[in-house]
């Protein structure tokens, strides 16, 4: 059995941690039950990354 990191583990992992360094950047740290970014799943992130630019988007039409 292989236990070496997979390229697909890799860039789930770095595609993680850019979600968590943006989301940061954007002030979110935790999500409103209290659930760390740093715990959380990248179809998690990736969900609440996308739900922030819509309501940044949104704030910015007229």
């Amino acid at each position: 059995m292989n236990l070496s990191p997979t390229r697909l583990a890799e860039g789930v992992e770095e595609r993680r941690s850019h979600l968590i360094h943006k989301l940061w950047t954007m002030g979110y740290t935790k999500d409103r039950v209290g659930k760390r970014t740093e715990d959380m799943t990248l179809t998690e992130l990736e969900q609440i990354h996308i739900n922030l630019r819509c309501q940044v988007a949104r704030r910015m039409d007229p």
